[in-house]
């Protein structure tokens, strides 16, 4: 299925239009008035359901969806496979109540680019699905404190366990990172905004963001957090 012409490069602006999946209904108007507010007079429309979900992404247009993780029978985790194989221009942005470390690893593996959570208050959230204009990557800071945590320590060698070898499956190598690049990079690893990255090393916000979007180009990445694990594989942060 190819995308629509208008949205193929929605990727870093603005969103045209936006589904909200969410079986709660005051928690489904709450996002729908937030997005209206970023971006008025743009279309949002709410689903309580995968499968109703299903049948407005096939009706009608959309480059943004919003997906409640905790659908029941895992339908959270299926609908952002769903979107990403048969919409892939679609950005999808997982949430929930609270920091449930299965929940987000399990949307950050299906294919979400970001995770709120609800418990944030207004602002909060806006501040975050904004970032998505510039290329960002609305992801609650303490589930991405978590994340790169546990990818910093997983990247750490141990001391204990035994040298095993074992036939592994070939990596493609990532396009060569300048080293504007890779210190952009080795900043965003260690949780630091595009503007503290900018104001660090004496950059314009725009052109630290143009270096962002290079490197989740060469990394084919799409979001901070899957650029901070495949660099590590790539041992970019050592």
């Amino acid at each position: 299925m190819q995308a629509p012409v208008a949205y193929k490069a929605s990727y870093g602006g603005a969103f045209h239009g936006a589904l909200i999946v969410e079986q709660d209904i005051a928690m489904g108007e709450r996002m729908r008035r937030i997005l209206s507010e970023l971006a008025p007079g743009r279309r949002v429309v709410i689903a309580s359901s995968r499968a109703e979900a299903c049948n407005l992404l096939a009706a009608l247009p959309y480059d943004l969806v919003l997906i409640d993780m905790r659908l029941p029978q895992d339908d959270g985790v299926s609908l952002i496979n769903h979107v990403r194989q048969a919409y892939p221009w679609i950005e999808s942005v997982a949430m929930s109540a609270a920091d449930d470390h299965q929940l987000v690893d399990a949307a950050i593996a299906a294919g979400a680019v970001g995770y709120l959570l609800t418990e944030a208050d207004d602002a909060e959230l806006a501040f975050l699905l904004r970032s998505i204009e510039r290329g960002g990557a609305p992801m609650d800071s303490r589930v991405a404190r978590r994340l790169l945590g546990r990818i910093a320590a997983s990247a750490k060698p141990s001391s204990i366990a035994p040298v095993v070898t074992r036939p592994s499956v070939a990596r493609p190598a990532p396009g060569p990172l300048s080293p504007r690049e890779l210190k952009v990079l080795r900043l965003i690893a260690q949780g630091w905004s595009n503007r503290e990255i900018a104001d660090a090393v004496f950059l314009s916000i725009n052109t630290v963001e143009f270096h962002a979007k290079s490197i989740y180009r060469k990394l084919s990445v799409k979001s901070r957090t899957q650029a901070v694990h495949e660099a590590t594989q790539h041992g970019l942060l050592n």
